[in-house]
C-alpha cells in the first residue's frame, strides 16, 4: 500500500508535486479496517495532491481494493480517517469531487455508448447533456462508437468506456481499481495515454494495480 502501510509493503510512485494552495484531494490518516480477524489495512497514511497521478501498487489482497473503497464512502475504516478536498469520505461534498471506476464492472449490453453516460449523467446530477456526452467520448477515442451497444465493443472499449463515466460531472479526483489488468498490450497502451491526458488536464488520479510494470510504464 502507501509508504506507511507497515502491514503490506507495496509501494507509491508520485509524479507532480502537489498543490499546496488547496486542500489534498485524497488524504488517508491511520487508515485501517479488519474484517473480523483479517487485517486489510494496518495504519495507511497516504496523500494523493491536487492534479497528481499516484500509482498505488500491491500483491492481490493486500487491500488496494479496500482503501479505494473507503476514499468512495462504499467502505467504513475500522479506524483512522479519509478525506476528499477536505471533505469526508462518504458524505456529499465528497462525493461531488471524485470519480470511480471499480475493478470488475459491467454495463448493460443493450445500451450505447451515448446511453450509458446519458444514465450516469442522471445518477450524478450532472447537467453537461450531449456535449459533455460527446467530449468525453472523443477524449476517450470513442466518439466514432457513440452508437454502438456495449455487447459489440472490446473489451479494451469498455474500459475507456467506464473510464469516461468516472469522468461524468467533472471531477477532481479520478479513482481507477486495476483499470489495464484484463486488456492486451494495446489497450494498455491506450490507457496509459488516457492517464497521462487526465493529468495535463490537471485532474488527480489515484491508480491501484497489481501490476508494477503497468505503473512504471506510466510514469516513463
Amino acid at each position: 500500500m502507501a509508504a506507511e502501510d507497515r502491514s503490506q509493503g507495496a509501494s507509491q510512485g508520485l509524479l507532480d508535486r502537489p498543490d499546496l494552495s488547496e486542500p489534498a484531494a485524497l488524504l488517508a490518516t491511520g487508515l485501517g479496517k479488519r474484517y473480523g480477524s483479517v487485517v486489510a489495512l494496518d495504519g495507511v497514511a497516504l496523500t494523493v495532491g491536487p492534479g497528481e497521478l499516484v500509482g498505488l501498487v500491491g500483491a492481490n489482497g493486500a487491500g488496494k481494493s479496500t482503501l479505494v473503497k473507503i476514499a468512495c464512502g462504499l467502505v467504513r475504516p475500522t479506524t483512522g480517517t479519509a478525506t476528499i478536498y477536505g471533505h469526508p469520505a462518504g458524505s456529499r461534498e465528497a462525493r461531488q469531487h471524485l470519480g470511480y471506476l471499480a475493478e470488475l464492472f459491467r454495463f448493460p449490453g443493450w445500451c450505447t455508448a451515448s446511453e450509458v453516460l446519458a444514465l450516469h449523467q442522471r445518477l450524478a446530477g450532472s447537467a453537461g447533456g450531449p456535449d459533455e456526452r460527446a467530449e468525453l467520448l472523443k477524449l476517450v477515442d470513442l466518439s466514432d462508437i457513440a452508437n454502438r451497444r456495449v455487447e459489440g465493443m472490446s473489451k479494451g472499449m469498455q474500459q475507456r468506456l467506464g473510464i469516461a463515466q468516472a469522468l461524468v460531472g467533472d471531477p477532481k479526483l479520478l479513482l481507477l481499481d486495476e483499470p489495464t489488468s484484463a486488456l492486451d498490450p494495446s489497450g494498455r497502451r491506450a490507457i496509459r495515454g488516457l492517464l497521462l491526458q487526465l493529468r495535463e488536464r490537471g485532474i488527480a488520479v489515484l491508480l491501484n494495480s497489481h501490476l508494477l510494470g503497468e505503473v512504471e510504464r506510466v510514469w516513463s
